[in-house]
């Protein structure tokens, strides 16, 4: 499960989203401030078995241009090793998190559909080696067209006191281990479902809980 909190800060935004994975005693953080005239700043961690940090990583870039980060820094830090730098310069960035993927989309769609992109290696827990190293790979958006869909509304998780329409946006995200692409379902930025197959699965994942303003295409910087 990710949950997510959205705060504005100053003139930016700040957004923290954490993962937890109980039956690892596994915690990843992330937390990201967006600023049009500072750029973004972030930083990760991955925690086992309470607060005991086994890795750390920070992104920082200058205000982007159509999308893509002229200036851009990623260092990454793994448990017995030093900390090292990784030019992460005309590469979009994605923090892990799925509150993060209308930052990614938005900015690829942006930049014309097509760029790098820098995430941060996580695919095996027990490779603590690896763990937050740069993961650089091409990947493609399209623009599949607007549509209006139904939405569950509520006070919490699993309480729905009725159903409201809103206009989405779908895109299929497809490179890297997205070969056979995915689906992303966007609301003003705001990503509020994705779809990918996997073998012979259909996955689909649905944010949930939603309350509150958002401040809409504007806080990633590319509106």
């Amino acid at each position: 499960m990710e949950t997510w909190q959205l705060r504005q800060s100053g003139s930016g935004y700040e957004i923290s989203s954490v993962r937890e994975v109980p039956s690892l005693s596994l915690r990843i953080s992330a937390c990201v401030r967006i600023e049009k005239s500072d750029g973004m700043r972030g930083l990760l961690k991955w925690c086992e078995g309470g607060d005991l940090v086994h890795a750390v990583a920070t992104y920082r870039c200058d205000p982007s241009n159509q999308g893509k980060p002229d200036n851009a820094l990623y260092r990454f830090r793994r448990p017995g090793s030093p900390a090292q730098s990784f030019s992460a310069a005309e590469m979009h960035f994605f923090p892990l998190m799925r509150i993060f993927a209308g930052q990614l989309l938005t900015g690829l769609a942006a930049a014309g559909g097509r760029g790098e992109i820098l995430v941060p290696w996580i695919q095996d827990p027990g490779q603590r080696d690896k763990l937050f190293m740069p993961d650089v790979s091409s990947r493609r958006l399209d623009y599949l067209g607007h549509e209006s869909v139904e939405s569950p509304v509520g006070s919490s998780v699993g309480e729905s006191v009725g159903v409201s329409s809103e206009q989405v946006e779908r895109y299929r995200y497809s490179g890297g281990q997205y070969e056979n692409g995915s689906e992303y379902l966007l609301h003003d930025s705001l990503l509020r479902e994705y779809r990918w197959v996997q073998g012979e699965k259909e996955w689909r994942v649905q944010l949930q809980d939603f309350s509150g303003q958002w401040p809409g295409a504007e806080i990633w910087g590319y509106a």
